[in-house]
């Protein structure tokens, strides 16, 4: 019960003269009382808007950091009586005093009441059994005989973190042979069906198939790693601080382990392995998609390189989204308000995006190229004077890499007119030069005859589409005759079918005897002399004049 008495009766310094008003509509600042680690209620302060963040913040803490001293050095007080909690009102400020054991705790506040939405008295009443019950409890934890029995607790959870580890230790041990098993019992290209032009489109519809399911076993081997390894990470944090929390001494330090760096770095963890799974679930959906058995072997080769494209950009937005709602989440667990920074920040990209037109226009391009099907990873492409095989496609760039090994990165802004060397088929476009003596005739039916062996030949009849085609003379020059032959190809196999047919050739043209042209040309050299003195008939008349007239030559 409360009771009016003065305070100079009893052996404790007088409490502080405090005249609050009454804060009906006023925003206050409040911060917990913990006793062991454990919240016990909640104390307020006035935010005046005259006042400094900071003094606010420091009468605030001061205020808690006292409570907290004189409960901790009762709780230690080794007594066998339960503590006697009293509140009284103190006649000069008209506010329940709380004391315990005859000893000044804290002046209740009309703002601590009005925080729990009670009456000044009873807030007080009731706070007096709060405290009463902490300090009962803090005592009793401080005993021996509980220490003795936290302390088998915590053995016990000790070693069950142990087992607990040694599991998920011997689990990814397993997992690491299975791995390897499943590794080696993968289809080899031994198994696939005959390479053949019957069979090549469905060879090429396994052999994406088998490339997807490769790139899905090594995402699921990661996930499976991280995702043990965050269990492990989970046993020994939950461990550890469950341990904490059996002592007295130790249980302030929980907060320690659920810290906002271990939350930061926990939503990491976890944003890492969302991006993995949906990865994993990225290629499922591709290996899902079903190529057409009858499609024919360009349109099968095609589709492979469609879905590799695809399936790396469908990645990468994913991989952009999962960040960023990570970002939004770090950002509330900081305390910054995220919906303000959204604002200003559309407001920022507004202003961005007017100044980076071109990463705009990169954007757009990369998606009409993508939707058009102008390329896609795995084709060689030529833009302006740069040819090269296409490494990687994103909505902004383009990666190729040149015959030299060079890495060229192309915005796709700067991609206006691209030349696709290996969509859907490929030529060898190839012109022989023979000599003016061979016989034309006799050439160009020894051409036809190596490119009806080359296209029959079961190592190459898979790459060759057509039978290759002698189209004529095509010119003839100081260098020779020159005979033009196309031969049409599987994509990106042009180079392969072109040097093979040229070596056949020249063998060939060897065992026929026709040369291969060699340029001629006629020079002709004029003295400073007169070109009278040269000329054989003005000589030849010139000495029968003489013999005809001897007299006249005296």
């Amino acid at each position: 019960m409360l009771s009016s008495s003065a305070l100079a009766q009893n052996p404790v310094l007088p409490s502080p003269k405090l005249e609050l008003p009454q804060f009906s509509n006023t925003e206050v600042r409040t911060a917990p009382v913990r006793l062991d680690g454990r919240e016990l209620f909640q104390i307020a302060v006035p935010a005046n808007s005259g006042a400094s963040q900071p003094n606010q913040s420091s009468a605030l803490q001061v205020r808690v950091q006292g409570i907290e001293a004189t409960l901790q050095r009762l709780a230690n007080q080794t007594s066998a009586a339960a503590p006697q909690v009293t509140a009284t009102i103190d006649t000069s400020s008209n506010l329940p005093i709380i004391t315990v054991n005859r000893q000044y705790l804290m002046t209740v506040t009309t703002l601590d009441a009005q925080l729990q939405g009670q009456e000044l008295t009873t807030y007080a009443e009731s706070l007096t059994q709060i405290i009463r019950d902490g300090l009962i409890q803090a005592q009793r934890e401080r005993q021996p005989e509980f220490i003795a029995q936290q302390a088998g607790k915590a053995s016990a959870i000790l070693l069950g973190m142990v087992a607990l580890s040694w599991l998920v230790s011997r689990l990814q041990a397993y997992l690491r042979r299975h791995q390897r098993h499943q590794h080696s019992e993968a289809l080899s290209l031994s198994e696939l069906p005959p390479n053949t032009p019957e069979m090549a489109s469905s060879r090429t519809q396994l052999m994406v198939k088998q490339q997807l399911a490769n790139r899905q076993q090594r995402t699921m081997k990661d996930v499976r790693r991280r995702s043990l390894q965050l269990v492990q990470l989970i046993i020994w944090a939950t461990g550890g601080y469950t341990i904490l929390g059996l002592f007295p001494q130790t249980r302030s330090l929980q907060p320690l382990v659920l810290s906002t760096p271990l939350k930061v770095l926990g939503i990491i963890v976890l944003t890492y392995l969302a991006i993995r799974f949906s990865e994993l679930l990225i290629d499922r959906l591709f290996i899902a998609l079903d190529i057409p058995q009858q499609s024919t072997p360009d349109v099968s080769q095609r589709v492979a390189l469609r879905v590799s494209t695809f399936s790396r950009v469908v990645k990468g937005l994913s991989t952009l989204i999962w960040v960023s709602i990570s970002l939004i989440t770090i950002l509330s667990i900081l305390g910054i308000q995220v919906l303000p920074l959204l604002a200003g920040a559309g407001i920022i990209g507004l202003g961005i995006s007017l100044a980076s037109q071109n990463l705009i226009k990169d954007v757009i391009n990369g998606f009409l190229i993508l939707l058009e099907d102008q390329y896609a990873v795995g084709d060689v492409i030529q833009v302006g004077t740069m040819t090269g095989f296409v490494e990687s496609i994103s909505l902004r760039i383009t990666q190729i890499r040149n015959s030299e090994g060079r890495l060229i990165t192309i915005p796709n802004s700067a991609i206006s007119i691209v030349e696709n060397l290996s969509k859907d088929w490929s030529r060898v476009d190839l012109s022989i030069a023979i000599a003016f003596d061979a016989d034309v005739d006799q050439a160009i039916h020894l051409i036809e005859k190596v490119g009806q062996d080359i296209s029959h030949d079961p190592n190459w009849q898979t790459k060759i589409l057509e039978t290759p085609q002698v189209l004529g003379v095509e010119n003839i020059s100081n260098e020779g005759v020159t005979i033009r032959i196309w031969i049409k190809t599987q994509p990106l196999q042009q180079w392969y079918v072109g040097r093979e047919f040229r070596k056949r050739l020249k063998r060939a043209l060897d065992v026929a005897g026709i040369s291969i042209a060699i340029p001629q040309q006629a020079f002709s050299v004029r003295g400073a002399i007169d070109d009278e003195i040269f000329d054989p008939n003005e000589n030849e008349n010139s000495n029968l004049q003489q013999s005809s007239n001897p007299n006249k030559a005296n």
